[in-house]
């Protein structure tokens, strides 16, 4: 009875696209069993019926400061733990999404001759990515990464999830008037940067585009009642909004620009800058743009006039950038990640 482990954790990012994959893996594999610490991981694993297992963890921290220097003693400790859990479940496999949850669990099945697979979804290797690579039998990539440090990586594309094929623009409220639809989103904690901007353009363009505003958990704006502008929070699955919007607004983080890529969906990426993130969002964006299916918008030139300005430049490119999307055929690699899961 094949047994798979799934780990890797820190942010949602590193865990929903086990989300995603699960009703398949449930079909392959007797036993899906998730290891991880004690953040969002633990969590979704619970919500969705997956027996969860809990190490010890670290954090990696880029900038110098006297946790680091627990670093080591925690790791250890959390490969101990690691192992005790593998012998126990005794997994075929263990699939790793990265982030610092990953290292004790890699490094551990590792170590008891456990095949190890690995997914990176964005423009590089992530921190702990690059930590366990040579550890893996192989480290899938949604972009057509070039390392020479590593000879495993292997260019599948990204973990889709099938609802979002299926959304329906019927059940979104908004009018239809004969405006284009705009949807806003910054993730699921939302982006001030991207709300103060679309709230001081919103007179402006609700007299343009039937706007869907998602503002982020908590995050709330008061804004005067527009017939035209709907603001929702946070949806757990915007397949349907996805299916309604003609153009989005959104961060480039790997799991949104996948999903609007698979969707055709025309957009302006406005990425977490660097100051904010070890730069992979924008390293996404630039790949996108230059693949002519979205515009950037750096956050340090996100005014008013600019975001106005990049909207309607996108809706008039509108044709030209689906019909670069659909060039994209690489992008959906549910079936191609499955199948290195399945082999021996």
């Amino acid at each position: 009875m094949p047994t798979i482990v799934l780990t890797g954790g820190g942010t949602a990012g590193h865990v929903l696209p086990h989300i995603a994959l699960l009703p398949f893996l449930r079909e392959k594999f007797d036993h899906v069993i998730y290891v991880g610490g004690d953040g969002v991981e633990r969590d979704l694993a619970k919500t969705n019926g997956i027996p969860f297992y809990r190490v010890t963890t670290v954090k990696l921290r880029r900038k110098l400061t006297l946790k680091n220097l627990l670093i080591p003693f925690r790791l250890l400790k959390g490969i101990r733990e690691a192992k005790q859990i593998l012998r126990k479940v005794k997994p075929d496999i263990v699939f790793s999404k990265g982030g610092f949850v990953a290292l004790p669990v890699v490094y551990a099945a590792a170590s008891l001759g456990i095949k190890v697979i690995a997914h990176e979804s964005d423009m590089s290797l992530g921190l702990a990515n690059r930590l366990t690579a040579k550890k893996c039998t192989v480290v899938a990539t949604t972009f057509p990464l070039k390392d020479q440090r590593y000879h495993n990586l292997v260019q599948t594309g990204a973990i889709i999830r099938p609802s979002i094929y299926h959304g329906d623009a019927r059940r979104i409220a908004l009018p239809s008037n004969g405006l284009p639809n705009l949807l806003v989103m910054g993730g699921s904690l939302g982006a001030a940067a991207i709300n103060n901007a679309v709230s001081k353009a919103l007179p402006k363009l609700c007299r343009c585009y039937n706007v869907l505003h998602l503002t982020g958990r908590g995050k709330a704006l008061n804004q005067p009642a527009l017939a035209n502008y709907q603001q929702v929070e946070y949806l757990v699955d915007p397949a349907d909004a996805l299916a309604w919007a003609d153009i989005v607004v959104a961060r480039s983080g790997s799991g949104t620009v996948s999903e609007l890529l698979a969707l055709r969906k025309p957009a302006v990426y406005i990425p977490l800058p660097k100051t904010e993130s070890r730069g992979d969002q924008i390293e996404n964006a630039e790949y996108l743009q230059s693949l002519g299916v979205g515009v950037l918008l750096p956050q340090t030139e996100l005014t008013t006039e600019r975001l106005l300005g990049t909207i309607d430049q996108v809706y008039a490119q509108s044709s030209l950038i689906k019909a670069n999307c659909a060039k994209q055929t690489w992008i959906d690699g549910t079936a191609k990640i499955l199948s290195y899961l399945q082999r021996n």
